[in-house]
């Protein structure tokens, strides 16, 4: 078998990524737009057997709290094809050290879940009913594989522990007024300046040091503005500035528009004044008007203030994937909230 980038041959994989559209939950066939945000060039690769494309694949290294992990996903139509592909990213997450590898199966994908587990790789987290086929729900499954038998010496850190990401001492906030209104693109710089406190970056899965922006610059608005994003945020009427942000986020997968993802993130001397409760509150009613069924999120194990406040809205845990740095090696649980 030949490997090669994908921009090399960006017909022929979006011809194959066309014949086998549902492995990406596309119904509808992808033009080359789609494609490069499925498989994007610089890591996304064609698998040829001979002349015929017998895989596509792509493999992306974890960074932030996520760099002892990489993910990856294989569209195939091929036993032989899809043992390939793993065998290379496997080989290289080891080459970069990662302790996990992750990928995502649609649970209509019944061949493809099955394969995927005899090569070694465990379902962490089922999201019910998230994913919706022909008139059925499916779950949609998150697989991780535990690297760590590959190393003839331990990968694992020493410093990897409790303290990595410190609490800091903040004063609260004195009687605030409180009020939940829509997002604003004038509240953007706002928003940036307080995600970059270290009580905030040590809650969200990006960012790894106090003062260093945790995205990159203009995606968010750029989303926002394609309606990728639904943002609500709380603000303090005292101040006439937002203090905190809740988001809704869909998927390009046309097997899951009936369901978003959703995060949140509150200016660290708000944390504890009931600015979490309220955002969620709204985003719940938010995902109702979209006509949503579920929302799905995830939260840092050991994260309780957070993990109390979800399940007080009505979420419920749906698993968890092993693999992040934060205070120590810590899973990522997955949360979800059924609406119907």
């Amino acid at each position: 078998m030949k490997v090669i980038p994908i921009e090399n041959e960006p017909a022929r994989a979006r011809d194959y990524l066309n014949d086998n559209s549902l492995q990406v939950g596309r119904i509808l066939p992808v033009g080359d737009t789609l494609l490069g945000e499925y498989f994007a060039t610089g890591s996304s690769f064609v698998l040829l057997k001979g002349r015929a494309v017998d895989a596509l694949f792509s493999y992306n290294a974890g960074r932030d709290k996520q760099v002892p992990t990489a993910r990856f996903h294989v569209v195939t139509d091929s036993v032989v094809g899809l043992r390939e592909a793993t065998r290379l990213v496997e080989e290289t997450a080891v080459a970069g050290e990662k302790m996990v590898l992750r990928t995502n199966v649609f649970g209509y994908d019944k061949k493809r879940l099955q394969a995927l587990k005899a090569l070694g790789y465990t379902v962490g987290a089922s999201l019910p009913g998230v994913v919706s086929l022909d008139g059925r729900r499916f779950d949609y499954h998150l697989l991780y594989k535990d690297l760590s038998s590959r190393y003839k010496s331990g990968v694992r850190r020493s410093y990897a522990k409790p303290g990595m990401y410190k609490a800091v001492e903040v004063e609260k906030a004195k009687t605030p007024k409180l009020k939940i209104r829509g997002y604003r693109s004038d509240d953007r710089p706002i928003l940036d300046k307080f995600v970059t406190h270290q009580n905030v970056i040590r809650g969200i899965g990006s960012g790894v040091f106090e003062g260093l922006y945790p995205w990159p610059p203009g995606d968010y608005q750029r989303r926002v503005e394609a309606k990728q994003i639904f943002p609500i945020v709380c603000e303090d009427e005292l101040i006439r500035e937002p203090v905190g942000v809740v988001d809704l986020f869909g998927s390009s997968a046309q097997v899951m528009l009936h369901s978003m993802g959703t995060g949140i993130h509150v200016r660290a001397d708000y944390q504890g004044l009931g600015v979490g409760t309220m955002l969620m509150e709204a985003a719940k009613t938010l995902a109702m008007r979209l006509h949503l069924g579920r929302v799905w999120l995830s939260v840092f194990e050991g994260n309780s203030p957070a993990s109390a406040l979800y399940r007080k809205i009505g979420f419920e845990e749906s698993g968890r994937v092993p693999g992040w740095l934060q205070e120590g090696y810590v899973d990522e649980i997955f949360m979800t909230l059924k609406l119907e």
